[in-house]
């Protein structure tokens, strides 16, 4: 028996809310609820049951939003259940990522860098069985052209989603195991 990593992928972005305020006529604060539906693939002879977790959306070290995962089931050789999870940013000063975008080198100047950090526990079932029960964290590098999103009219509306297949977002995980 041979265990795999299960594969999750980012099928949807859904701004749901968000919130400007301005201060001091120059300083833009964002405040959003966005939802992220993901689809899971576990093709292990086991079940996953994740718990209910908290992961941490940080910018330059600073934490700026919670992405609240909700409990759920990867049944054993499934590769197709789908589940959705919130960001929520409370209050972001979007001027001070811009302004230090613009310093940044050409190649990188509208690129919004963000990293998700966060612990997430799991049982391994077998016929309803938990067998073992690990902790998997999760460290994610995602790199957002903000520039190339407004560009190519890929946020519909002003609430609403933008393709996951873009060519403006990138993200790069790992994966630590803890039994």
């Amino acid at each position: 028996m041979k265990p795999q990593k299960p594969v999750f992928s980012l099928q949807d972005v859904n701004v749901d809310s968000y919130k400007l305020n301005a201060y001091s006529g120059s300083t833009l604060f964002v405040s959003s609820v966005i939802t992220l539906t993901l689809n899971a693939q576990n093709h292990n002879k086991v079940g996953i049951w994740y718990t209910p977790s908290h992961l941490e959306a940080l910018y330059d070290g600073v934490p700026i939003g919670t992405i609240r995962i909700p409990g759920f089931l990867q049944p054993a050789h499934s590769s197709n259940v789908t589940m959705q999870t919130r960001l929520l940013f409370p209050c972001v000063n979007a001027s001070q990522i811009v302004t230090e975008a613009s310093l940044q080198e050409d190649s990188r100047k509208t690129m919004f860098q963000m990293k998700i950090l966060g612990d997430v526990g799991a049982h391994l079932l077998v016929f309803h069985i938990i067998l073992l029960k690990i902790k998997v964290g999760l460290e994610c590098d995602m790199n957002i052209d903000y520039k190339e999103l407004t560009n190519r009219n890929e946020v519909h509306n002003t609430i609403g989603s933008f393709p996951t297949n873009s060519q403006s977002m990138f993200m790069n995980c790992t994966l630590a195991l803890n039994i």
